[in-house]
């Protein structure tokens, strides 16, 4: 009673009590008289006279008969006798039906209050006219927590009130002592402390001069609404503030989006339009759609109604004050119970600043750092675009002659303005649909789109070859001439690598032939790798153990302890010695020969980490790689679930590694193989992170485990102040999504202290481990890890 929560339920004014009308007073009273009168007559019927009753009634009809015999005492003896008698036996009679209807109506009345009581949910309190409490119910006693009625009697029934309430309390006791019923909420403590609401009303007893003798105060307990109505409000609160400060729009819609029944507020900060405007006009955000964008966002509505089917789309809207936006919007149709779409429900965020990192690190992934051109990356995902539309095309592999003399010559500041003079001076002689890249070094590649003719694609070469040798004032160097090798879509191959290839070849075959000068694919006459002949050998390699595992370590940053190794594998080829993945795994993934080759190395891998954990190195995990052609394959849960169970392997130290490549063929079946095998406990991984054009969406659809930073950011980290953040930014943005990151290639300490700085989570690259076999794993002196100077001469760094 002494204290009560900071919030405070709606209730009644303390100063405007409820009051109730003379006239109200008077109607209700006779209405109530009414029905007691009807209850006691009906319950007061047939009643059987107590004893003492009876001979009170004897009692008096004797005395009767005495005073009417005194009274006639001159008459003859007979006629006071009769006399006598019959007034008697009629006092008797009168006297005995008073007393017995008496009896009747307060047995009834006695019944009736019982009944009321017992069925009054509410503290019932007689209270006196200085408002003490004269008497509890005994549900009201329990009520207030106490152990009897006699506990409560006698006490101040205003004191139980404070603050307000007790201002409230009072007023209500002042009305009900004038005459009238007053009521008001508020709050109390029971006799054990715990504070409770009390909905009380007070109503007068009068006496038979009509006077107040007493008070009648039932309180009912209304807590739990109290309650439920604060979580409302607050949850309320919280609603309309979220609505308010998150850049979130909340809505819903009819089922075929033409009526708009609620829209938050946050609408203003996204569209820029009121949720007033929307109300009246439901498709005044349409109308912010830009042109372009319009077509497909209507047409993924049409899909969302006819398919009644969940759906996400991403456009682009200017707002009203001028500013163009990116949406991402997701609707879902609510159904009711027969199965009717009722309404569409969504939120639709700003996602502009998302669409601009994915743009800043699809410049990062394809643009090539000194020159500004193309990339490696983005040659290839050109040339797969135009092998795709079947698009003709030449593609010219260009090489500078003695780039290392000039390099050595000029030094690199001068040796990088010499390729960044050659990149500008091939974009010059081009069309401006040509692509240009530099592939790294002194190399570049032209594409020369819708071009397949050898005389055309000759005398673009020799332009080229001719502009390199002159004395042109934009080139660096005077002297400087070129190699050009050239292929042709889809004369010398239907897809990007073989035409990748045979401009290689055919590049230094014009080297060989004397520089300065250009050739043709089929006219290239050099040492080709031997791809026909390893096909034609991958069939015996399993079968006779040519494919071994070398393992690249994965290290804490801080403390540079192993927490995880890659398995890398490896043909040890009987005439060829070791050849690395970059040439035989593309020959197992177009023969298919992939699937069981991966079978090996999942198997092989748990192998070797089941007999490290025996070792002692219990937390130790396995990483293995996984291609495009393995989680297209039905097997590979089945392959991966029996691996563990064979070498009794933790699910969670296994770590499945998997490049965009990989997810994005297809993309639906990716998604439940990866649900699968995070069923059995497996971690996931993306692999090469930051190199797709789409990587944040992996995050939303695949929800990974690690992220692997891409070696091409790591390279960059102490010397190009973009990359840096663009890796900082990777890892917070993973870190807030749950996701560890791992950052590959890392070869300098200066790399190292940048990724811990920056709070990754693991590290991996030629600096702390390179690939080994297990053993030389083991006990290799020289590994960072097992080596107490390696990991001084950081922590001295």
């Amino acid at each position: 009673m002494r204290s009560k929560a900071a919030w405070r339920p709606k209730k009644t004014n303390p100063i405007e009590s409820r009051v109730d009308s003379d006239a109200h007073a008077n109607g209700w009273s006779a209405r109530n008289q009414q029905f007691l009168s009807y209850f006691l007559s009906r319950f007061g019927q047939r009643r059987a006279v107590p004893v003492t009753s009876l001979l009170i009634a004897t009692s008096a009809g004797v005395g009767i008969g005495a005073l009417v015999n005194q009274a006639v005492s001159e008459a003859p003896i007979t006629v006071r006798l009769a006399l006598s008698m019959v007034s008697g036996v009629a006092g008797l009679a009168l006297v005995r039906r008073k007393l017995a209807f008496d009896h009747a109506q307060h047995s009834a009345a006695i019944a009736l209050a019982g009944g009321l009581l017992h069925a009054n949910r509410d503290c019932l309190k007689v209270l006196s006219k200085d408002g003490k409490m004269l008497r509890v119910s005994e549900h009201g006693a329990v009520l207030m927590e106490a152990e009897s009625p006699e506990q409560l009697a006698g006490a101040d029934w205003l004191e139980f009130w404070t603050g307000e309430d007790r201002t409230a309390a009072e007023k209500a006791l002042a009305d009900a002592l004038s005459g009238s019923s007053s009521s008001f909420t508020g709050s109390c403590a029971t006799t054990k402390g715990r504070t409770k609401w009390w909905n009380s009303t007070l109503t007068p007893v009068r006496g038979e001069n009509g006077a107040v003798d007493a008070l009648l105060c039932a309180s009912e307990d209304v807590t739990q609404q109290s309650e439920l109505l604060k979580t409302l409000r607050e949850r309320d609160e919280l609603m309309h503030e979220m609505e308010l400060h998150v850049r979130l729009v909340f809505y819903s819609y009819s089922s075929h989006f033409e009526r708009c029944h609620h829209v938050s507020a946050g609408v203003e900060s996204v569209f820029g339009i009121t949720p007033e405007e929307l109300s009246n006009r439901p498709s005044a955000w349409l109308d912010l759609v830009v042109p372009e964008d319009r077509e497909p966002v209507l047409a993924e509505m049409n899909r969302i109604a006819s398919e009644v089917a969940e759906g996400r789309f991403e456009y682009r809207i200017r707002r009203p004050d001028g500013c163009l936006r990116w949406i991402r919007s997701t609707a879902y149709p609510v159904r009711d119970g027969a199965a009717n779409v009722v309404r569409i429900v969504g939120v639709s965020e700003d996602v502009t600043l998302e669409q601009e990192r994915l743009a800043a690190l699809d410049h990062l992934a394809y643009t090539d750092g000194l020159t500004g051109l193309a990339n490696r990356s983005a040659l290839i995902r050109h040339m797969k675009t135009l092998c795709r539309q079947n698009v003709a095309f030449g593609l010219m592999f260009v090489d500078l002659d003695r780039f290392k003399v000039l390099n050595d010559t000029l030094g690199h500041t001068a040796a990088d303005r010499l390729l960044q003079d050659v990149a500008k001076a091939i974009q010059g002689a081009l069309r401006p649909d040509s692509c240009v890249a530099r592939l790294g070094g002194d190399e570049f590649a032209v594409i020369v789109r819708g071009d397949s003719d050898r005389a055309s694609l000759a005398r673009l070469a020799q332009s080229l070859l001719n502009l390199f040798s002159s004395d042109a004032k934009d080139l660096a160097a005077p002297f400087v001439t070129a190699s050009i090798g050239i292929s042709i879509f889809p004369e010398h191959g239907c897809e990007h690598e073989a035409l990748l290839t045979s401009a290689d070849i055919a590049m230094y075959a014009a080297k060989k032939g004397g520089r300065n000068g250009f050739r043709f694919a089929d006219e290239a006459s050099s040492d080709v790798l031997g791809d026909f002949e390893l096909e034609r050998n991958l069939p015996t390699a399993l079968a006779s153990d040519q494919f071994i595992l070398h393992f690249q370590g994965i290290h804490e940053p801080a403390s540079l302890a192993v927490k995880g190794v890659e398995a890398l594998v490896r043909w040890n080829h009987p005439a060829r010695g070791l050849v690395g993945p970059g040439s035989f795994i593309p020959i197992l993934e177009e023969s298919g020969f992939i699937v069981e080759v991966g079978a090996w190395v999942m198997d092989a891998a748990l192998a070797q980490l089941a007999v490290w954990q025996a070792a002692g190195k219990k937390e130790l995990s396995m990483s293995v790689n996984v291609s495009a052609c393995q989680l297209r394959d039905d097997s590979l849960v089945a392959i991966v679930d029996q691996a563990l169970r064979k070498h009794r392997v933790p699910p969670r130290c296994l770590q499945i590694e998997l490049t965009e490549s990989a997810l994005m063929q297809n993309p639906t079946l990716a998604q439940a193989t990866l649900m699968a095998l995070k069923r059995l406990g497996v971690r996931i991984a993306i692999d090469d992170f930051g190199t797709g054009y789409s990587s944040l969406r992996y995050l939303a659809d695949f929800s990974p485990d690690i992220v692997k930073i891409d070696r091409s950011f790591t390279a960059r980290l102490g010397r190009d102040a973009a990359a840096a953040s663009i890796v900082r930014g990777i890892i917070q943005m993973s870190h807030e999504l749950g996701i560890k990151v791992t950052a590959e290639g890392v070869e300098t300490n200066q790399q190292l202290h940048a990724l811990r700085d920056a709070g990754c989570d693991y590290v991996q690259g030629y600096l702390l481990t390179k690939p080994m076999n297990a053993e030389n794993l083991v006990h290799c002196e020289n590994s960072v890890p097992l080596s107490a100077a390696g990991a001084a001469s950081y922590r001295a760094y």
